[in-house]
């Protein structure tokens, strides 16, 4: 699917709050798994993904569970195409400025990508500008909280400038899309390792040279192209966990 590139105008005055230097530290199953697993716990994901799927406001802290967390459940797949790709891109390649059916088919394409993943920041994108243009003022306001939310987590995870801090990514297009939310361009890739690679991006006038992405975890399950997956016992408002 050709990148929607709608970051710059759409998130603008988010940009702050995305930035602003946070408390880093690198997720590990040995931290993460006891938490979400711990049913009477803070972090119990099935009722954090509940959470998040009502639109209820979260903490840096759900963030970084609900995220890195999602890596543990049974339908997670780094390689699963998004099932709404193509009525956005048929919406947004006729328009960039789509009438309200367009919208809503927007926000109904996204809800179906959510069942695949539900933290794709261009995803919650597409969604927070539909929802605005549409007056959906609560639909607006909530995808743009998690969409900064998710995009935080990410950036807690390291500096992002260096190999050995990268920022981890649980699908290629979330380093695209976080790429992409501070308003830069994909120049080059460079694979570095078998876990990280390098991101360089097109000259700026902040004059960031690029970013360093773990994708470890694209790979923790063997593609296997259309594999069956293995059903999963936790599923909240038809969003698999």
């Amino acid at each position: 699917m050709k990148k929607l590139s709608l970051y710059l105008f759409i998130f603008s005055s988010f940009h702050l709050f995305i930035f602003e230097a946070k408390a880093q530290r690198v997720p590990s199953e040995e931290e993460i798994l006891p938490k979400i697993l711990d049913a009477g716990g803070a972090f119990y994901y099935p009722v954090l993904m509940q959470r998040y799927m009502d639109g209820e406001e979260l903490t840096e802290d759900d963030y970084f569970y609900l995220y890195y967390g999602y890596a543990y459940n049974d339908n997670y797949d780094a390689h699963a195409e998004m099932p709404g790709a193509a009525v956005l891109y048929g919406v947004f390649s006729r328009s960039s400025r789509p009438d309200n059916a367009a919208l809503l088919s927007v926000v109904e394409a996204c809800k179906l990508n959510m069942t695949v993943d539900p933290f794709s920041p261009a995803n919650l994108n597409m969604m927070t500008y539909a929802c605005e243009m549409l007056g959906d003022s609560v639909g607006m306001r909530v995808n743009a909280a998690r969409f900064r939310g998710v995009v935080g987590a990410i950036e807690s995870s390291g500096t992002g400038l260096r190999e050995r801090s990268p920022w981890h990514i649980l699908r290629f297009t979330h380093a695209n899309d976080v790429v992409a939310a501070r308003g830069l361009k994909v120049a080059n890739r460079q694979v570095r390792s078998n876990t990280v690679e390098y991101i360089q991006v097109e000259p700026n006038a902040d004059k960031v040279r690029g970013y360093f992405f773990n994708y470890e975890r694209v790979y923790w399950r063997p593609y296997e192209g259309e594999r069956v997956k293995k059903k999963s016992n936790w599923e909240f408002n038809g969003i698999p966990l």
